[in-house]
């Protein structure tokens, strides 16, 4: 288990866990076996209609349909971490479960074409009944496998991602009125930076970070109206709810 940090665009740094291996392994595990199962089923099913159909030696329309039928079952098989990978936001049923999830380098969620090169390279890492994969994962800083080092990916731990998502919500009351549209140009990831440094101001009742933080964003957004650092962060912070909540309404 390695603890991993990562630089935003604001110069604060998030920490992240990377699994112990048998965590991973069981999570590869929980996959495999819904692979397996599947594919039981589905023969079955195949099997099943295959002897209701009498057909003769010579019934090739029949043949070349249950082809078909086999190409068209195993497509799942074959895309399942890439298409459960994309639509669960770096996540399988077994990597969910296990607490795990997918991230790209810069700690943001990866893109597609991130997803599709380590879904690519998979093969790759179970060369020799897993053993390519498992020494990359064990020997590299970030505990990478193949496909993660080509794609720009790693594997975390999902709890500490929970609690940095949890930090951007801020009730507000009725009558709120937004002062900053700009802010809407941020992402959920650098709002939850954002209240970090809060929270973390506060609680060692130091605000050289928040005043550097506020500066970086006042720059970067092109708002010249002063407020004191403090005051400003969590001005941006209401803002930032009350707009994403104008759109989700």
């Amino acid at each position: 288990m390695e603890k991993i940090k990562i630089a935003t665009s604001f110069n604060i740094e998030l920490e992240f866990e990377t699994p112990e291996i048998h965590k991973r392994l069981f999570a590869w595990l929980i996959d495999l076996s819904i692979i397996i199962a599947y594919y039981f089923i589905v023969m079955n099913l195949i099997e099943r209609v295959s002897l209701l159909h009498k057909h003769v030696d010579n019934n090739m329309p029949f043949i070349y349909n249950l082809s078909a039928v086999y190409l068209l079952f195993f497509v799942p098989i074959l895309i399942y971490h890439l298409v459960s990978e994309i639509i669960m936001n770096g996540q399988s049923i077994g990597k969910k479960l296990m607490g795990l999830k997918v991230i790209a380098e810069t700690g943001d969620r990866p893109v597609l074409h991130q997803y599709l090169i380590r879904w690519l390279l998979r093969p790759f890492d179970f060369y020799f009944f897993g053993l390519v994969g498992l020494l990359t994962v064990v020997n590299t800083k970030k505990n990478q496998r193949l496909g993660d080092i080509a794609a720009g990916t790693l594997v975390i731990k999902t709890k500490m991602l929970t609690d940095i998502n949890d930090m951007v919500f801020w009730e507000l009351n009725d009558t709120y009125k937004p002062k900053f549209k700009e802010i809407m140009r941020l992402s959920d990831r650098d709002m939850n930076i954002i209240k970090g440094v809060l929270n973390n101001s506060r609680k060692y009742n130091d605000f050289k970070v928040a005043a550097r933080t506020s500066d970086k964003i006042k720059k970067a957004l092109g708002i010249t109206e002063y407020q004191e650092p403090v005051e400003f962060l969590e001005t941006i912070l209401k803002d930032y709810n009350y707009y994403s909540n104008q759109h989700n309404s």
